[in-house]
């Protein structure tokens, strides 16, 4: 008689198998999951066990899909939608740590979809449950993923305190180098919303270092993004235009899903610069590349700059984008926009123009200071 599997012995492997997931060692990963798979046919009866190795296979796809998602690891594996539906059907039975992850690694998935909001209830969902969390790595993952979602939420406080959070943990975690360095983009972020640019370039400069040293081409493009973006609130467009470029270079060479960000980042640049034709076709490239990506939210982004700078002006066009963000909560895109739009405005001399949309950017200004009223408790 063949020997059954303590089913504790394949619950040891997943939790080796999430550890290389949450350092990115795709090959480590990917070994391990095959391993896990193989003894899962030979484990004893265990249904929490199967429900963990749904959620694990759950999140390293997420993985995959960030590092990679132009590639097809296997044709006949199941994509991140399939693997959700799978997962939520045995959701309301979980307890304890599987349900901290169900809800966790859902956020994640919204969060990928660019529903902000939706992400966070789910990572709140998940604190109610982090008590059963007592890997600190596993806290470090946490913090980061809550300050990103309230990074984009230009929830600025609230997210550099837990990004300094789960960056005292990654500095003593030489393995979570990856993190360590995402955990300084969401830090520059913060400090470009705080208007403390300086301090912004310190860390953008340790964050290019690690990553050339690290060899990591994804993090290098948004290292150079982040410089760009630096330099483009300082006023600076000929260094930013030069650092988005570079940073566009990669992301077309890796066919990274940052590229439409990078595309609606330039174009704005170039705008501010008069380069209008090279403005033009940088929108071009972005829309084909968010088309691509299925990226609804720079599509809204780039059809605005379209109607506003590339197009005769159309008023009711430029409202009814603003009214689509402002309807998915995308107010810290309403201010930038609105904004840009007054300045334009009054640029041309069109000084009524600009008074409505400078009190609209008043008005997104108030939302986000709002903001945690969008989530439940």
């Amino acid at each position: 008689m063949d020997q059954v599997l303590p089913s504790s012995h394949v619950g040891v492997k997943i939790n080796e198998w999430y550890k290389m997931i949450r350092q990115f060692s795709v090959p480590d990963a990917e070994i391990l999951k095959a391993e896990v798979e193989n003894e899962i046919k030979e484990m004893e009866e265990d249904e929490y066990l199967l429900i963990y190795y749904s959620l694990m296979t759950f999140r390293h796809q997420l993985m995959l899909d960030y590092l990679n998602p132009e590639i097809k690891y296997r044709s006949d594996r199941p994509t991140t939608t399939e693997l959700l539906e799978k997962i939520e059907k045995p959701q309301k039975t979980l307890t304890g740590l599987l349900k901290y992850y169900s809800h966790f690694f859902r956020g994640m998935y919204e969060f990928d979809q660019k529903q902000y909001v939706e992400a966070i209830n789910f990572y709140r969902k998940a604190e109610m449950e982090i008590h059963h969390v007592s890997d600190e790595i596993e806290q470090a993952e946490f913090h980061f993923k809550l300050a990103e979602a309230y990074y984009n939420m230009k929830q600025t406080h609230v997210s550099m305190h837990h990004i300094l959070k789960a960056l005292e943990i990654y500095d003593r975690n030489p393995l979570y180098t990856v993190r360590k360095i995402q955990s300084l983009f969401v830090i520059v972020g913060n400090y470009l919303d705080f208007k403390h640019y300086e301090k912004g370039l310190q860390h953008l400069k340790e964050a290019l270092k690690l990553s050339q040293e690290f060899g990591h081409k994804r993090l290098i493009s948004s290292a150079l993004y982040n410089l760009g973006e630096s330099y483009h609130y300082m006023g600076q467009e000929e260094k930013a235009e030069a650092y988005l470029r570079q940073a566009i270079e990669i992301g077309e060479e890796m066919k990274l899903r940052t590229l439409p960000h990078s595309y609606y980042s330039l174009s704005i640049v170039l705008f501010k610069q008069k380069k209008t034709a090279a403005a033009g076709q940088a929108l071009k490239e972005g829309l084909k590349t968010a088309v691509k990506y299925d990226d609804n939210l720079f599509c809204l982004l780039t059809e605005f700059l379209y109607v506003l700078f590339a197009e005769p002006i159309n008023k009711e066009s430029l409202e009814e984008i603003l009214s689509k963000l402002e309807n998915i909560h995308m107010y810290s895109y309403v201010e930038e926009l609105t904004l840009l739009t007054a300045n334009f405005f009054k640029e041309m001399k069109d000084f009524e123009m600009a008074t409505i949309f400078y009190d609209k950017m008043v008005e997104s200004q108030l939302q986000i200071q709002r903001g945690d009223c969008l989530y439940e408790y």
